[in-house]
């Protein structure tokens, strides 16, 4: 799911939620891989906030092309 969103080349990726820094933090290892192939994506994860609070977050996030929000529950 992650080489997903990746492969689709959005520019941020936020988490919320139960163990969201750790799907941060995997999200980050997947983007770097060895080095060879890196590719950019802002990753930002939010423990102590709502889903709406990371809703109005992501939609103030400034990026270099548009895009929609895409929310996936897991």
């Amino acid at each position: 799911m992650l080489m997903s969103l990746l492969d689709q080349e959005y520019e941020l990726f936020c988490v919320v939620g139960k163990d969201c820094e750790l799907w941060e933090d995997i999200m980050d290892e997947i983007a770097v891989g060895d080095g060879t192939n890196i590719r950019f994506i802002t990753t930002t994860s939010h423990p102590d906030e709502t889903i709406e609070e990371v809703i109005e977050f992501a939609k103030s996030f400034h990026t270099k092309k548009k895009s929609d929000l895409k929310i996936i529950y897991v």
